[in-house]
């Protein structure tokens, strides 16, 4: 790692004043949306953490908690590049209002029907494929949105404090899983009905924020709605963008594979009970920090790229970022103990962030606004169904050669994804054009 370490010294010494407050923070409408973005953040992670394993309490098995990740993924790929094009053409604030909404109703049924001491897990399913409809739409619309609530020379900043929000959410999210359900609860409800309901009060802390916002519709079509020929267009020319432009298209593609081969996420409640052999009281616990220590490694990384000027060769650090992902990946397949397991995470998380931030911010700045929804939506399709294949994959090959051995041979995957894709020059030799002489 002396590498990364060396570049940062030279970039800042590029610009050593690294300005307080950091500039996205000075425009108002992007503090209120940082904020109402964490809550709720903090609520979709404390459900997320909490029904994987309210599937494993059901079933035993880290494949049936991989296929949850099927069922985020189908209506993913059925909708998302809908929600992009309905991102460029409809008020973006309104498609947050209904897709938000939309979740927080999901969450308030999962509230009931846990009341109600479900013991299937297919209303599970049921629940988190309806969840995966509403975010398709709500991913492009949110992702386009905050590129408009600053100027574009803060947005990388924007990205970097946006992902430190992200991440922290990360981090208290699963921790509020693992403490929520080894909780006995209150009001005769078990911890873990009270976390669905918590990640339904979540959501009106975003709802409030968005109501507020100015409009943030792109272009109009007047008072003539779209034909099925015209979205069926605006699709091609989203599609046709990705492809032609190769920087976003190699950092969509790197970020698939990686996620795909090496996710791990799916295994962590057998992990924590039945490789590391926690005491089944403090198995919940053992689970919360091993999920939170991904996302303690990304908030710190986060914290610190907020801080720094912006990088100067960004695709050459992706391809290094994901070979550091997959390396951590293997020391937390072989880990004997919880602390080495959650350092060996936290490393994956924080290789995953920096590389992330840095995908994120040549995208957005490579694509013209009126473009950005359905390029969005791409990358959500990259992003989101990577991780959600990955879970699935994992499971099945654990359900096979083990928990360790899946999770050993994806992280040695990854570092094939990373090798292959330093051969990609528009990616690795692209450069922030701030820093272009």
């Amino acid at each position: 790692m002396a590498g990364p370490f060396v570049h940062v010294a030279e970039t800042s010494c590029q610009n050593p004043y690294i300005p307080f407050p950091p500039p996205a923070l000075r425009h108002r409408d992007f503090r209120n949306y940082l904020i109402g973005s964490f809550v709720s953040n903090v609520g979709n992670n404390l459900q997320a953490w909490t029904i994987a394993w309210h599937v494993y309490h059901l079933t035993h098995s880290s494949l049936m908690v991989g296929l949850l990740g099927i069922a985020r993924v189908v209506p993913l790929i059925l909708f998302s590049l809908f929600g992009g094009v309905l991102a460029d053409q409809a008020d973006r604030r309104k498609v947050m209002l209904m897709t938000q909404s939309a979740m927080a109703l999901v969450a308030l049924v999962l509230f009931f029907l846990s009341k109600n001491g479900v013991q299937a897990v297919a209303p599970l399913y049921v629940m988190v494929a309806l969840y995966a409809i509403a975010r398709a739409f709500d991913g492009p619309a949110r992702q386009a949105m905050q590129v408009s609530l600053v100027p574009l020379d803060d947005f990388p900043n924007a990205a970097s404090l946006n992902g430190v929000t992200w991440r922290l959410s990360d981090v208290l999210g699963p921790v509020l899983a693992g403490f929520m359900i080894s909780w006995n609860g209150a009001f005769g409800l078990s911890g873990l009905t009270l976390s669905y309901f918590l990640n339904f009060a979540s959501f009106f802390a975003l709802l409030f924020v968005v109501w507020f916002l100015p409009s943030r519709r792109v272009q109009s079509h007047g008072d003539r709605a779209a034909s099925v020929s015209d979205v069926l267009r605006m699709i091609k020319e989203g599609l046709h963008f990705v492809n032609r432009t190769p920087v976003v298209r190699s950092a969509m593609w790197i970020d698939f594979w990686a996620t795909l081969l090496s996710g791990a996420e799916a295994l962590l409640p057998a992990f924590a009970t039945k490789i590391l052999h926690l005491d089944p009281q403090f198995a919940s616990t053992g689970y919360g920090i091993l999920a939170g220590s991904t996302a303690v490694g990304a908030l710190v990384a986060a914290a610190v790229m907020a801080w720094l000027p912006t990088f100067h060769k960004q695709g050459s650090w992706v391809v290094a970022m994901i070979a550091g992902y997959g390396f951590a990946t293997i020391c937390f397949g072989v880990s004997p103990t919880l602390l080495a397991a959650s350092l060996s995470l936290a490393v994956v998380g924080a290789t995953d962030m920096v590389s992330t931030v840095l995908r994120q911010t040549i995208r957005q700045l490579a694509t013209p606004d009126e473009l950005r929804g359905r390029m969005n939506a791409t990358s959500s399709l990259f992003h989101i169904s990577g991780p959600q294949l990955g879970d699935f994959e994992a499971g099945a090959v654990a359900s096979v050669w083990g928990e360790r051995v899946s999770i050993v041979l994806g992280g040695a995957l990854c570092l094939f994804v990373a090798a292959h894709w330093s051969r990609a020059k528009a990616l690795t030799k692209y450069v922030h054009a701030e820093t272009v002489a």
